[in-house]
């Protein structure tokens, strides 16, 4: 794996198969992925016994199901060297993902591993995936949920700092632009709604060379966030530029 690789873990809930779902993934291996020397997905679908109407783990389960999670990481990367990448829960089961290389005797191990919970029904299965399509295509968030999962972290971040989140404060955002005239449009478009220019300048990034640097005054609450957000990042989406992040300082009286 690459040096600069760092196991970035998140969570959203989503729908499978018209029911609620979690979704689990290592989000940072979309720097990197696919990795060639790991073309081979490797599944195990663990059955709840007792789930909630939901579909979801009790709380006893829910610990359960982390001891099988634990023990299938631990045997199936010293064994097959497979690289864990994300897991569900819906309907009443927990999937958990790898990709590997040599799947020999995977069956084995995944049994080795299961052996030590025998209340539990489980299937398992490996399919050739070169270009990692179940991480991109079906563990991985859409744009929208991706964006809502970095504005957690921050927020988290805040939090964890003491951050009193109902206080308002100046919120700074970054768009960048493919030119000039785009980021005419965009404050064209925002000027109106309480948003002034920290910024105006250029980047050395040859697709994106124009920066605006714009704050408003706003709550750092995740409702306030997502929306103040996903307004800027639309809009952006919108003229070709890229959204590029917010920050703020954190408030504690």
């Amino acid at each position: 794996m690459h040096k600069d690789y760092r196991p970035d873990w998140d969570i959203y809930t989503c729908h499978i198969e018209d029911g609620p779902a979690v979704i689990g993934l290592d989000l940072d291996l979309r720097r990197f992925a696919p990795l060639k020397e790991k073309p081979n997905a490797v599944y195990i679908s663990v059955y709840l016994n007792n789930p909630r109407e939901d579909g979801f783990p009790r709380g006893d389960e829910f610990a359960l199901m982390g001891e099988i999670e634990d023990s299938l990481v631990e045997n199936l990367q010293s064994k097959l060297n497979a690289h864990f990448v994300g897991r569900t829960f819906s309907n009443g089961v927990r999937d958990f993902y790898f990709y590997a290389g040599n799947t020999l005797l995977h069956d084995k191990f995944i049994a080795d591993t299961m052996i030590n919970f025998p209340d539990y029904r489980y299937d398992y299965g490996v399919k050739e995936d070169k270009n990692w399509e179940l991480y991109f295509d079906f563990l991985f968030p859409d744009v929208y949920e991706f964006q809502r999962i970095q504005n957690r972290k921050v927020l988290r971040t805040l939090q964890k700092h003491g951050d009193i989140k109902e206080k308002e404060r100046p919120i700074d955002h970054w768009i960048n632009f493919r030119n000039e005239a785009d980021k005419a449009l965009y404050w064209e478009r925002i000027k109106d709604i309480g948003f002034k220019i920290e910024e105006d300048s250029k980047t050395s990034d040859p697709e994106f060379p124009v920066k605006l640097h714009i704050s408003r005054v706003d709550k750092a609450d995740e409702p306030n966030i997502n929306e103040v957000v996903m307004t800027l990042w639309e809009l952006a989406k919108e003229l070709n530029a890229n959204y590029d992040g917010w920050e703020t300082c954190i408030v504690t009286t």
